[in-house]
């Protein structure tokens, strides 16, 4: 698969990455990243069957949305960011965080 439908606002550092939980898209993080986006680089994810980003059951664990979003974050070769998730938001942070420790 691509990657996983995402939208990069704003620029500095450090860069924030939001992911979502269950059931929910990109948007709900629509009121941060307008706040944080003047003086940060902004990443607001849709997960696997979440939001743009296709996706089947079979396809969608907490491991493999960490591994999505650790994906993202290389191609778009981030420095060091800061992971916010919401929900079961948290634990893919978490998992992106393992999977993409630099």
């Amino acid at each position: 698969m691509a990657l996983i439908h995402h939208v990069v606002t704003g620029q500095g550092r450090p860069p924030i990455v939001f992911v979502h939980g269950f059931g929910c898209a990109h948007s709900d993080w629509d009121a941060q990243v307008a706040h944080l986006s003047p003086r940060h680089q902004t990443v607001a994810v849709d997960l696997r069957g979440h939001g743009d980003s296709p996706g089947t059951a079979e396809e969608c664990s907490i491991e493999r949305y960490g591994a999505d979003v650790a994906d993202v974050m290389r191609a778009l070769a981030l420095p060091r960011a800061v992971l916010v998730g919401h929900s079961m938001g948290c634990r893919v942070v978490i998992e992106a965080a393992l999977q993409a420790p630099g």
